[in-house]
């Protein structure tokens, strides 16, 4: 089963999965928290995959509010089952299959129910669009691959830099991250400056480097696990990061 993170408030800990069924409970505020976690991790893939679909932005905007909005509707995805596979895919097909049908049907377009929150991530998108994804040329289940990746790797390191804040290591995760980010190797880095801005030695860094490549990796890990039901799966998906990373 799924590592779980820990609930700071005391709530049931979640899985992306999890999410899911949340998003089918009868407590509104509960669904609406999960739609808006839901949406913090998937909402920019799935918006590049519209776009790269052909719609304008205005139209990508509509299709993906009117997507997360069904997601708020109990019996939308009373067929989520974890053990059917990855939630990635399955967000992916579903995107598909509402794609399929919302031109036909956006005249009777429900009345506006998903956060402000998610609105305002939604309105944001096309700006980062433009920025990132203009030269590229993939195909729209690539470029949901590539933007999946990137945020995935995005929440794992805001995560990670959340639990070295709580452990009072903040400057020492903010000051090695850029050595994380660009492969973990310490050889296109000043060490000797890194160490002095840490008032500590370069060997020091250096410990202290592979504990935060540890800790990443597990970090990773966890993060995957959230979207698949086992060790195999995470793995299957750790190589889609990977090859989603080699088609920039």
């Amino acid at each position: 089963m799924p590592h779980r993170h820990d609930s700071p408030n005391g709530q049931m800990p979640t899985t992306h999965w999890t999410l899911i069924a949340q998003l089918q409970s009868q407590v509104e505020a509960e669904r609406q928290r999960a739609l808006d976690d839901l949406c913090q991790a998937y909402h920019y893939p799935l918006y590049c995959h519209i776009r790269r679909r052909g719609l304008d932005h205005h139209d990508a905007e509509d299709v993906l509010h009117d997507f997360l909005s069904k997601l708020l509707r109990n019996d939308s995805f009373g067929i989520a089952d974890p053990d059917k596979g990855r939630l990635r895919t399955f967000l992916l097909t579903a995107l598909q299959r509402f794609l399929n049908t919302w031109h036909r049907d956006q005249s009777r377009r429900q009345n506006k129910e998903i956060s402000a929150d998610a609105e305002a991530a939604i309105a944001s998108a096309e700006g980062r669009y433009q920025k990132e994804i203009g030269s590229h040329n993939e195909s729209p289940d690539q470029l949901y691959d590539r933007q999946w990746a990137k945020e995935l790797m995005r929440l794992v390191m805001q995560r990670l830099r959340k639990s070295y804040t709580a452990k009072g290591k903040e400057a020492l995760f903010d000051t090695l991250s850029p050595v994380l980010t660009t492969g973990g190797s310490l050889a296109d880095h000043d060490t000797e400056q890194l160490a002095a801005s840490l008032a500590i030695r370069p060997g020091t860094l250096r410990v202290a480097l592979m504990r935060l490549l540890r800790d990443y990796q597990e970090a990773l890990r966890r993060e995957l696990l959230q979207t698949v039901e086992g060790e195999e799966q995470a793995k299957a998906e750790f190589a889609v990061l990977v090859t989603a990373f080699e088609m920039r």
